[in-house]
């Protein structure tokens, strides 16, 4: 058999037979305090450090020592952040170290040639994609609200001598001319303005300040001037008349007057919407004129209504309002 380094030139121990020798074990069995594969002494293990056979108790400068060195470093970290907490905090730029350059070497920080890098212009910018463009929703018009009408008085004075063909293009009206209820009007204004059916007593009178004159009326054609005119008593007593309205602006003229009262002239669409009013009133026993516009604009076919009534008297003889004439243009 070839020769075992487990037996070969093993000297067998005293009191051991040499045939005993080839049936030890080849090293010796590891002691507590064994040499952790390293051998203490012989021949066939290898040279144990001496670190690892120093077996001898730890001093306490032995801890002390690191410890000391990793406190030192924390609060060498604690007090450089407590100044530059407060550096900051005073805003004391000395107070916190510049920047140091890098280290360039011969390299100047600032070169002499330096030159601008061009920016790209709008018009190399790409265009943006179909999906990134904002459409903005469209502005909702409110409908206007429909036209209701238009109605507005205003008072004017009359001069002394009213013609009634010159100013009524459309149809013109006189009252009282012949009796209480005689009625002379345009012969072709087409019966435009009509009177509403009495609510009282009226009264013929002939001492209106003004005159009032005409051509080609019916049933009297002419009339170099009259002062003739119709009137009633009592308050709430009074006239009606009306007129067609329509899309177009059209303006009544209506020739009224006061004795002993208040009278007040409302006039109001067919078609609805708004209304105007106004009032005049004469505290005298003598009869006193004005003249009344009324402008009015209709949303659609319709007629104007305007009422003159005495709104209140001021003799119980017989106060309250007059009616001569109007017109229509």
């Amino acid at each position: 058999m070839p020769d075992d380094d487990r037996t070969t030139g093993r000297q067998p121990q005293p009191g051991e037979r040499p045939s005993d020798a080839a049936h030890r074990r080849p090293y010796p069995a590891a002691s507590p305090r064994s040499g952790y594969g390293y051998r203490t002494a012989g021949r066939r293990g290898a040279a144990v450090p001496p670190e690892l056979l120093d077996d001898r108790p730890r001093r306490m400068s032995e801890f002390l020592m690191p410890a000391a060195v990793i406190l030192a470093g924390v609060l060498i970290v604690i007090a450089f952040g407590l100044i530059i907490t407060r550096a900051v905090r005073n805003d004391d730029k000395n107070a916190i170290p510049p920047v140091q350059p890098p280290a360039l070497g011969d390299v100047p920080l600032n070169p002499p040639n330096q030159f601008p890098i061009p920016l790209p212009s709008a018009s190399d910018s790409p265009s943006p994609s179909p999906s990134e463009t904002t459409t903005k929703p469209p502005e909702r018009k409110e409908s206007p609200s429909p036209f209701a009408g238009s109605v507005s008085i205003a008072r004017t004075g009359i001069t002394a001598v009213v013609d009634l063909s010159n100013e009524g293009t459309r149809d013109w009206v006189h009252w009282g001319e012949q009796s209480t209820f005689s009625l002379e009007r345009k012969s072709d204004g087409d019966f435009a303005i009509l009177e509403g059916a009495p609510t009282a007593p009226r009264f013929r009178h002939a001492f209106s300040p003004q005159r009032f004159s005409w051509r080609g009326g019916s049933p009297v054609s002419n009339s170099d001037g009259t002062p003739t005119g119709i009137r009633t008593c009592g308050k709430g007593n009074g006239f009606t008349i009306s007129a067609p309205a329509s899309t177009s602006t059209r303006t009544l003229k209506v020739y009224v007057g006061a004795l002993a009262g208040r009278g007040r002239i409302t006039a109001k669409l067919s078609t609805g919407g708004p209304t105007a009013g106004s009032s005049f009133e004469e505290r005298g026993s003598n009869l006193d004129t004005v003249a009344f516009v009324v402008t009015y604009r209709a949303p659609k076919d319709g007629k104007i209504n305007v009422s003159w009534v005495t709104e209140d008297s001021f003799s119980s003889d017989c106060g309250g309002v007059a009616l001569e004439a109007a017109t229509l243009r």
